[in-house]
């Protein structure tokens, strides 16, 4: 399979090994039916098991409906032009003197796959621009292209490896997100990954190594002042693996572990010399399947992180990761998740956390071409060598329409709730959007 290049959420799955590791040696299922609204998704990106009855609604491949893709000599070229119309009432996640809007994007998409019977080359490109009715600062362009492939050595073995740019910005609540700034603050993202998968007998292994770069833009604060963006820019170098052992088709035990340094454009910041930091991860898990309606992962570890200052020292953690499906029948699945490890920030009263999250979602097929879902999560932050805390509740809902081969409705809604110690940065906000897909 292809290097992972979906966008990255900056929050604890950047610094979680856990939650970045990918079961290997499984036969995958589709491709997930992602939200529309990033507070709408899972803690955890799904990796259901493929059979009759293992994958979930949102997960389980839908053939009828993919559109056909343009032939391009050995390639098949996929485009795509992804519509939005929305409104939030609290666009900036405020406390207090909230400002409401109606949100419009356009997201054109392209991606171009070698369809090979060996070895995989894909390339892609995308782009966005998102306007604000009454709040001209907020609108934005962000924009990506991606290149990735996949060398295929033996029937149990193969290469893979991906590179990525694109222009981000923050996103308005998230805990590493800057609250005083007046408007959204860029972000150039590059990334870089290089894989290897091989199997023997019972026994599979999976090393991965990658390089992140992110460039924050300066601006202006609310206060008027420069927010240089140096100050937030860093690099991110680590490697994982992954070792497993089939019991049996329905029971495999892995073992996990890594290694991760990051460092700061600008060392000195939040307070100390030297806010660098390298740390090691490892755990261990089961990947299980019974009676052919439950399936799910489970995995517990240990992590650490060393900073270079040392009047800061060392944030140490158990993580967890878990996630658990329930196809209740063919037409309704139910899945949780939970995890729980150390992150990393350059805002907020810490440069280190420890976050904890639980999600709960259901999905249901009301019919061929209609899909329904439902989800509840928390997450708790807790900074590192200080008393702060903030603690976030979201509610959503959505809906998927499959048109045909070529078209798709989506509508989708979200309510936040933020409470901690930070006043300032509490709020409640509820989000609707309407998304149409033109595929091709």
């Amino acid at each position: 399979m292809i290097a992972h290049l979906h966008p990255i959420a900056r929050n604890i799955r950047l610094a979680s090994l856990a939650g970045a590791l990918v079961a290997c040696a499984l036969p995958a299922a589709g491709q997930y039916q992602r939200p529309i609204l990033p507070q709408n998704n899972p803690a955890i990106e799904p990796n259901d098991r493929t059979g009759e009855d293992q994958p979930g609604v949102m997960t389980r491949p839908y053939p009828e409906f993919d559109p056909p893709g343009i032939a391009v000599g050995s390639f098949i070229l996929s485009p795509r032009l992804v519509t939005d119309l929305g409104y939030s009432d609290n666009i900036y996640a405020r406390p207090n003197n909230t400002k409401a809007s109606a949100i419009g994007a356009i997201a054109p998409e392209a991606k171009l796959r070698s369809n090979w019977s060996r070895h995989l080359l894909e390339a892609s490109a995308h782009g966005e621009a998102k306007r604000y009715a009454s709040q001209k600062t907020e609108n934005i362009e962000n924009y990506g292209f991606t290149l990735g492939g996949a060398l295929t050595l033996t029937s149990d073995s193969e290469v893979t490896a991906g590179v990525r740019r694109e222009r981000q910005h923050d996103l308005r609540g998230d805990p590493d997100s800057l609250s005083r700034a007046t408007d959204p603050m860029p972000l150039d993202l590059t990334t870089g990954d290089i894989g290897f998968r091989q199997a023997f007998g019972r026994f599979s292994v999976k090393l991965d190594g990658g390089l992140r770069d992110y460039q924050y833009q300066s601006m202006t604060g609310g206060n008027g002042r420069l927010i240089d963006g140096n100050d937030r820019s860093f690099m991110t170098a680590g490697g994982r693996g992954r070792l497993n052992y089939e019991v049996s088709p329905d029971l495999i035990l892995f073992g996990e572990g890594g290694w991760q340094a990051r460092r700061y454009d600008r060392a000195a910041g939040n307070g100390l010399k030297n806010r660098d930091s390298t740390g090691p991860e490892a755990g261990a898990g089961v990947n299980f399947a019974l009676s052919a309606l439950w399936s799910g992962e489970i995995a517990v570890g240990y992590a650490q992180r060393d900073i270079e200052d040392e009047s800061f020292g060392s944030v140490s953690a158990m993580t967890a990761r878990g996630q658990i499906l329930w196809n209740m029948t063919r037409a309704t699945s139910l899945r949780a998740q939970a995890l729980r490890g150390i992150g990393e920030a350059a805002v907020g009263p810490s440069i280190a956390y420890v976050s904890t999250t639980y999600w709960l979602g259901i999905e249901h097929q009301l019919q061929s071409d209609f899909l329904l879902g439902a989800n509840i999560s928390t997450r708790n932050v807790d900074y590192a060598k200080s008393r702060d805390e903030t603690d976030i509740l979201s509610v959503g809902a959505r809906a998927t329409w499959f048109i045909n081969r070529n078209f798709r409705a989506q509508a989708e809604y979200s309510f936040s709730h933020r409470d901690g110690t930070i006043a300032e940065s509490n709020f409640d906000r509820t989000i609707g959007m309407l998304r149409f897909v033109s595929s091709f």
